[in-house]
């Protein structure tokens, strides 16, 4: 049996906050708590689905009794979870969440969560999901200067949403680790390095030189972008040559950007390769065009002046 760990299907806000963009009754309120939980779209599908490979536990930082309500939202009937829930009480460290709790070795832990920090001691078990922000206060409260997905009046698509792209990444994880053809004994696999293999699958084919995109005192190879890549699968590279295949900068006017048009390599924005990490999947790259910065477009301008006088 292998052991999910679960922190990716909600998210929460006060309750006196208005939110009026409800089209499929996934938001409910916790009213001895004055809160109002939105649960993600296809999350019955995905707890359902993932119940007959894995089994549960719901680890929040949240207080029990706050983790408990999110319990019985998610597991009416108790065929989930069967009071596997950790809560922040039950942590043995502060701010950091651990798999002491879990009653099953490390090698067959898979975590999912959109917190990365929290899990220091097993990152190689982490499934890192992109964060849901459907309330306003979310966006907020993380920095981003967008509108959240219910100003916006729209909702993650389930069928090809977050919880959909990882039930697919868990199945193959799943059929790997169950393999009959591998010879090594069952009691003997390690579920981390079946997910170091499918993530490796990722970029797999890619090399990639980047263009100004770390600050110029740096070491590439010690940059976050840089080690993401190379989990994925991909070849960083500090030079450009004829076996590149991607240029990733944020600006095209750079000698590398020029060179990547020049001989016809696809140059792509950074956030590519975080797309591909929380997509499991290499994302279109003219979906993450790098786009011409202003004081590229004024001097492109007064070429065309010259050009035209």
């Amino acid at each position: 049996m292998i052991f999910l760990l679960l922190k990716i299907t909600w998210e929460f806000r006060l309750l006196h906050q208005k939110v009026s963009y409800d089209p499929n009754g996934s938001l409910f309120t916790l009213e001895g708590m004055q809160m109002l939980t939105k649960l993600r779209p296809f999350v019955r599908k995905f707890l359902k689905e993932a119940s007959n490979m894995f089994e549960m536990y719901i680890y929040t930082m949240g207080d029990k009794a706050y983790a408990i309500e999110i319990a019985k939202l998610l597991d009416p009937r108790n065929v989930y979870f069967n009071s596997k829930v950790i809560s922040n009480s039950d942590c043995t460290q502060r701010h950091q969440k651990g798999l002491d709790m879990v009653l099953g070795a490390e090698s067959v832990a898979v975590i999912l969560d959109d917190t990365e920090y929290v899990w220091q001691k097993h990152k190689e078990n982490l499934i890192l999901m992109e964060r849901y922000h459907y309330f306003a206060s979310s966006c907020r409260q993380f920095g981003f200067s967008v509108k959240s997905l219910s100003e916006l009046m729209q909702d993650e698509r389930g069928s090809d949403g977050a919880l959909a792209t990882i039930l697919d990444v868990l199945k193959r994880i799943h059929t790997i680790f169950f393999d009959l053809a591998v010879e090594t004994a069952l009691s003997s696999r390690d579920v981390r390095q079946v997910i170091k293999r499918v993530r490796q699958e990722v970029l797999q084919g890619c090399k990639l030189v980047f263009s100004r995109v770390f600050p110029s005192s740096s070491r590439p190879q010690d940059q976050f972008i840089w080690k993401m890549a190379e989990q994925l699968g991909a070849i960083c590279s500090a030079d450009v040559d004829s076996t590149i295949t991607h240029v990733v900068a944020v600006d095209v006017g750079t000698d590398k950007a020029r060179w990547a048009v020049k001989n016809k390599k696809i140059l792509v924005h950074p956030r590519w390769i975080e797309a591909s990490n929380f997509r499991w999947h290499r994302q279109q790259e003219e979906d993450f065009p790098v786009k011409v910065k202003k004081n590229e477009k004024d001097k492109e301008n007064d070429v065309a002046a010259a050009t035209d006088a």
